[in-house]
């Protein structure tokens, strides 16, 4: 089996890199397959133009976008891993969302209800640079949009590995102990 990773970090030293290279190591431990989807790597263009928008009415998109459709069907399982940056996942993987998983490919409307047609295992790798608090449910904040729009693809989703405290100078022990449960949730992936 084979699962997509999708990076949104601007520094291929970044640790959200550290932290999806490390994960696809754990697939690859547990004899699956790993394909890393650098968005800044590859010049992704998030920004929906006008005639892309209307193409979406038609079910038409771009080659550049069915290439990526192409990608994802390939695969068993789709990873996220991104930074949070002012409660929200870095612009080039919200346009990356929207799209590629568009009507007809990640969801289709039937009988007055949505159907989500990506049938694959889901799971972020999540990176956080504030502490969880008690007065603010930061995690639903943070993760739960983004959970919704693979739910409502269809995904089934895997427990978010939400890493608490990454920022500069964090302690290095608890990266490192982020790096090996990212290792520990890519060989579970598939079981």
């Amino acid at each position: 089996m084979k699962v997509l990773i999708v990076t949104a970090h601007p520094q291929r030293d970044s640790f959200t890199q550290a932290l999806a290279q490390r994960f696809a190591e754990g697939i690859v431990a547990s004899g699956h397959e790993a394909e890393i989807a650098d968005l800044y790597g590859e010049g992704f263009d998030p920004l929906v133009s006008a005639p892309e928008l209307e193409g979406w009415q038609e079910g038409k998109v771009s080659p550049e976008i069915r290439a990526h459709q192409e990608r994802i069907k390939s695969n068993d399982g789709l990873v996220l891993a991104y930074p949070v940056w002012w409660s929200t996942p870095p612009a080039i993987l919200s346009g990356w969302l929207q799209r590629v998983l568009t009507q007809g490919f990640a969801f289709q409307h039937v009988d007055s209800r949505t159907e989500g047609q990506l049938k694959l295992r889901a799971q972020m790798l999540v990176n956080i640079g504030s502490r969880q608090r008690n007065d603010v449910d930061l995690a639903t904040l943070y993760l739960e949009p983004m959970l919704g729009v693979l739910s409502y693809c269809g995904m089934k989703i895997l427990p978010t590995q939400a890493n608490w405290g990454v920022y500069a100078n964090a302690d290095p022990a608890t990266l490192r102990a982020h790096l090996e449960l990212a290792y520990e949730n890519g060989k579970r992936f598939f079981a």
